[in-house]
C-alpha cells in the first residue's frame, strides 16, 4: 500500500486511499515528475477515480470539478484539489516492486 491523501481546497471533503495501482502502471517519467513535485499531484486521483473501489475518490474529484469550478475559473492558479502521496511508502514500494525506477529515482533526485 502507498498511502495518498486528497482534499478539496475548501476542505469540505478529504480522503485517504491506496495509490499503489497508479505506481504499478505509471511511466517512469511520471514518477520522477511526481517526486519533483514533492510527491503531490492530482494525476493520481484523476487516474484512479474511475476504478472499482475508488468510488469515494470519484465523488471527491467530481465535487472539486463541479462545486469548486467557479472559484477555479476566477483564478486559474487556484487548485480545487490537492493530492499528496506518502513519500517514504512510495519509495519503499518502488524499491520492492519496481527497483529499476527506485534506483533511477535516487540518481534523479535534484540537489537541495
Amino acid at each position: 500500500m502507498i498511502r495518498a491523501v486528497c482534499h478539496t481546497a475548501d476542505n469540505a471533503m478529504a480522503l485517504e486511499f491506496d495509490a499503489a495501482p497508479w505506481f504499478r502502471e505509471a511511466e517512469p517519467q511520471c514518477i520522477f515528475h511526481l517526486a519533483d513535485q514533492n510527491w503531490s499531484s492530482v494525476w493520481i486521483a484523476d487516474a484512479l477515480e474511475t476504478r472499482p473501489g475508488y468510488e469515494s475518490l470519484h465523488q471527491l474529484v467530481e465535487y472539486a470539478a463541479t462545486r469548486l469550478r467557479e472559484e477555479s475559473l476566477e483564478d486559474p492558479t487556484w487548485d480545487a484539489l490537492t493530492c499528496v502521496v506518502d513519500a517514504s511508502e512510495a519509495q519503499e514500494w518502488l524499491a520492492e516492486n519496481r527497483p529499476e525506477i527506485a534506483s533511477r529515482l535516487v540518481r534523479h533526485r535534484p540537489a537541495s
